[in-house]
């Protein structure tokens, strides 16, 4: 069923996001910062910074105006960075949150009050049904077309179906959850595992030791998951496990390139400012610890990211700090 999307950030992802419900028949608008994107779009059909090879459907088109795009739909989905949701909703103009569907589609928390996305965008609309998207989905394949899938979660029952049934295709396929808070905080907390797996491996380690990370780092994950009454399955499932293999071993991952680039002996603020686009983890790491301590649960693996990214211990130290932790059961 054809329906109105609004999709709020130009990067690769929200680029990708318009691509794909463009192809599959929804009328887009696709809001970015930058006029001059959103001239080029209509110009030539393409991005011309991001995913430049892949054509936009004429079903998408692009604004910068953030007051049209907020009043093109019901349907929101928000892809810009995490450190950029606040300052995006302060110029946000007011509207009706009843009626309103509002997606996170980033993944990431809050480092100062340990937020996740979607209570923030809560903050700001109150009667909105809020929902998260998250799973194993790099950006160059959802604009490609691979087949893809992901899960979208909501406690609102009715809009979580909803979104489901609109948002889903032949190439993208949606399960849901009820889960919002395990969701979402898989999502983010895979991405500190990520600069952890980039990190052996620029060390020169092996499989053997990105195996062990990866296990462990679930483990790590379901720990904080289940201790912020998120739900085991969603571990287990594509939003868990699924995205952490992706973002532990594709070579697309921003997480894991920041890893490998500071394993290899750089600093983290030369190869942030080299990046083109927000690698999460490297800013979510710093709550982890926090949000994982005031639950009384241990986060060796964060502890570690965050020693190695903000407290100079070299990172091999911190890999041998980890190997040689008090030994116990599985």
């Amino acid at each position: 069923m054809k329906e109105r999307v609004a999709v709020l950030g130009a990067g690769s992802w929200g680029t990708a996001l318009a691509i794909e419900l463009g192809r599959s028949g929804h009328d887009v608008l696709l809001w970015g910062r930058d006029p001059a994107v959103a001239e080029r779009i209509a110009a030539d059909g393409r991005h011309p910074r991001r995913l430049t090879e892949f054509r936009i459907p004429p079903e998408t088109r692009a604004t910068s105006d953030l007051g049209e795009a907020f009043g093109f739909a019901a349907t929101i989905l928000v892809a810009v960075p995490c450190a950029s949701l606040r300052p995006l909703l302060d110029l946000a103009p007011a509207r009706p949150g009843r009626g309103l569907r509002v997606v996170s589609t980033a993944k990431g928390i809050e480092p100062d009050t340990l937020r996740r996305m979607s209570e923030i965008l809560a903050e700001r609309y109150p009667q909105a049904a809020v929902a998260a998207l998250s799973g194993p989905t790099f950006a160059e394949g959802v604009a490609r077309g691979d087949p893809t899938a992901a899960v979208i979660a909501s406690r609102d029952a009715a809009a979580v179906e909803a979104l489901q049934a609109s948002l889903s295709s032949p190439t993208f396929r949606l399960y849901r959850s009820d889960d919002l808070t395990g969701v979402e905080l898989a999502g983010a907390l895979k991405n500190v595992v990520a600069i952890a797996a980039g990190i052996v491996s620029g060390l020169g380690f092996g499989h053997n030791t990105l195996a062990a990370l990866v296990t462990r780092g679930l483990a790590e994950i379901g720990r904080i998951v289940r201790s912020q009454g998120g739900q085991d399955r969603t571990v287990q499932g594509l939003a868990g496990v699924g995205d952490l293999m992706l973002t532990c071993t594709g070579k697309q991952s921003r997480n894991r390139f920041v890893g490998e680039e500071v394993g290899r002996g750089r600093r983290l603020s030369e190869v942030l400012v080299d990046m083109p686009e927000v690698a999460e983890g490297a800013r979510t790491c710093l709550a982890v610890p926090r949000l994982a301590g005031a639950a009384g649960v241990e986060a060796p693996i964060a502890d570690a990211v965050v020693q190695v990214l903000y407290e100079g211990v070299p990172a091999r130290d911190a890999v041998e700090r980890l190997m040689t932790r008090a030994l116990r059961p599985e």
